[in-house]
């Protein structure tokens, strides 16, 4: 039998992944369809495992990944602003950037 409160007894880690999964499917078809309010609902999926918590994983993460992520996150998010206010091609350059950022933050 499936249980349906799966989510209250998933790690950190799997709700990180599921919100991200989720941001990521939002962010491709705002960038292919030109839906700037699709971006900002999939912005909202991607920054809620922060203030959440859910981002505090058990393992000791290495110091060099977690710059890079931050880094290359902020870099992402750089373009979907510009993306936002200008359109045309830099809502791929963003995924580019968001994609390689969530990568990066997968071996945190």
């Amino acid at each position: 039998m499936m249980d349906y409160f799966y989510i209250y007894v998933m790690n950190n880690k799997e709700r990180t992944l599921i919100c991200v999964a989720i941001a990521g499917t939002l962010f491709i078809a705002a960038v292919i369809f030109d839906l700037w309010y699709l971006a900002l609902i999939a912005a909202v999926f991607d920054w809620l495992p922060l203030p959440t918590g859910w981002m505090k994983f058990s393992d000791k993460p290495q110091k060099n990944i977690i710059i890079l992520h931050i880094a290359l996150t902020l870099i992402a998010y750089a373009f979907l602003i510009i993306w936002l206010i200008r359109g045309g091609i830099y809502g791929f350059v963003f995924l580019e950037f968001w994609w390689s950022a969530v990568i990066a933050g997968f071996f945190i």
